[in-house]
């Protein structure tokens, strides 16, 4: 590959774009990892959590039930209950609890098979004979599919053994297996003996007090551990967060906001450094303008006593040449004088008492002889009374004169008329001054009469080539009138033509009587 080809690497000053990028991508693993990790932890957690918390619930129903089932038999063998629906409901209930926990139990699914133990081949037979679905069961309960906490787990099965003469040795399991089997001899059975009972009592005391108070301990610790884990997790994600943004404030952003002030600093001095340039090369402009000035006014005055001397008809016709040349490079050094004026702020309205009249007459009258070798129709409208104001006659005149020459020079056919007026105000002795130029040359793209007082723009480059100039002369006619506290405006149609408005508050001397207008035509 053609190493010209190689797209050079964006900097955002001394920082490569790689670079930052690599930051951002250390910023976002250090908050996403662990928050990750912290999420994924968040869902095991509540899974085992919800798993927890039915097994918590089964363990709770059951001890209930068994203390249920000897409630009620001890009022039977008491003789105080003699219905044995309540009991038998009692020992349903249980039973399928206890078929759902080993059924969810790792061993549990023994509950559905052949065992050589006879404790287990009993209970199985006892759990189909109430017609019990222990693993239905077990999926109900939301316990199936899932292990049993090992806290749990040690309570519930000790060791192996479901026969023991040691009542510490039995496990949860074994002892309300044999606490459920005497039951069902009472209940199911219904052996109403003093040995059944016998039995029945036996087998509960192998349920010592202090295992029941262990299983509640453990119960109520899981509960409180289940409710405390939000504030845990939301604790955990709040420091990871913060650690995150402390990393990425010291990496990244701060880095980055430090090279954003260097920078701000750098343009700034470029910029300064920039219009100190621009303000050279517009001084310099000045500087040299008035010193072509000088001996071009030497070259004006020596054209014209040339004129006064008696010479043959080809010297003249050469004079004539030289005298235009010469006051076509003279407006030229003066728009470049005014440009750099305007550029440099050293532009300054000198308000002096004004004719509008007199004025618009001097500042139109080279138009009347442009226009008729154009045979072009030149038409000036102008108050019927003199009107006196104060303006700065030398700068009214450059943006009249613009304005006036525009139209003339890209006017083919058709006519250019100007009006001048005095709107007045509501305030005594002010108006507006208003000189509207109006031409039907070729108009203004719309696009284009946004920048067409830009400077050195033009408005159609054709014209331009045909016309000559330097696409300064509209932009300078408006920084006058923004000196003036005015405005010079466009209305354009493409084909039909254009009108040019300047205006500008003035402060009328002595007002003009007449309402009417003077139409001053060309010769």
């Amino acid at each position: 590959m053609d190493s010209s080809q190689v797209k050079p690497e964006t900097k955002i000053g001394s920082l490569s774009q790689q670079h930052l990028r690599n930051r951002l991508f250390a910023a976002m693993a250090v908050l996403m990892i662990p928050l990750a990790v912290a999420s994924a932890a968040s869902v095991f957690f509540h899974r085992s959590a919800a798993v927890g918390s039915h097994y918590v619930l089964a363990f709770g129903q059951l001890l209930e039930g068994v203390a249920q089932i000897k409630g009620d038999l001890a009022q039977v063998e008491s003789g105080r209950k003699d219905a044995w629906d309540d009991t038998e409901r009692d020992y349903v209930k249980t039973l399928g609890l206890f078929s759902a926990l080993r059924a969810a139990d790792p061993d549990g699914e023994e509950v559905m098979e052949e065992s050589a133990s006879e404790t287990r081949q009993e209970l199985t037979d006892r759990t189909i004979e109430a017609g019990i679905n222990p693993i239905a069961l077990s999926q109900q309960l939301g316990l199936y599919g899932h292990d049993m906490p090992d806290d749990l787990v040690d309570l519930w099965e000790e060791e192996n053994e479901w026969q023991t003469e040691v009542a510490d040795d039995l496990s949860l399991e074994s002892a309300i297996a044999s606490i459920l089997l005497a039951t069902a001899q009472i209940v199911v059975d219904e052996k109403n003996d003093h040995a059944s009972f016998t039995k029945f009592w036996a087998a509960y005391d192998n349920l010592p007090s202090d295992q029941i108070a262990h299983v509640s301990a453990v119960l109520r610790e899981k509960s409180m551990l289940a409710g405390r884990a939000p504030i845990y997790l939301s604790a955990l994600v709040l420091i990871i967060a913060i650690f995150a943004a402390a990393f990425a404030w010291v990496f990244v952003a701060l880095p980055l906001i430090k090279e954003i002030v260097r920078m701000t600093k750098e343009l700034r001095q470029e910029a300064k450094a920039a219009r100190a340039s621009d303000m050279a090369k517009t001084q310099f402009l000045a500087t040299i303008s008035h010193e072509l000035r000088t001996p071009m006014n030497g070259v004006i005055g020596a054209a014209q006593l040339l004129e006064m001397i008696d010479l043959p008809e080809e010297d003249k016709e050469l004079i004539e040449i030289l005298n235009s040349c010469a006051d076509n490079q003279m407006a030229l050094i003066e728009e470049i004088l005014t440009f750099g004026e305007i550029e440099a702020g050293a532009l300054r309205i000198k308000p002096e008492p004004m004719d509008v009249t007199r004025f618009m007459k001097n500042a139109t009258s080279f138009a009347t002889v442009l226009a008729k070798k154009k045979d072009l129709s030149f038409e000036l409208s102008l108050p019927e009374d003199d009107t006196i104001i104060l303006g700065d006659e030398k700068r009214m005149r450059q943006i009249v004169v613009n304005l006036v020459g525009n139209a003339v020079k890209f006017t083919e056919q058709g006519s250019v008329k100007v009006k001048g007026s005095i709107v007045p105000s509501e305030h005594a002795n002010a108006g507006v001054f208003r000189v509207a130029v109006t031409d039907t040359g070729p108009g203004i793209e719309p696009d284009m009469q946004t920048r067409i007082f830009d400077r050195f723009t033009q408005g159609d480059s054709a014209s331009n080539r045909k016309a000559g100039g330097t696409g300064l002369g509209l932009s300078i006619a408006r920084g006058i009138a923004i000196e003036a506290k005015g405005d010079i405006t466009l209305e354009s149609s493409v084909g039909v033509g254009s009108t040019f408005t300047f205006e500008m508050p003035a402060e009328i001397i002595i007002p003009s009587t007449s309402t009417t207008e003077k139409k001053v035509p060309a010769e």
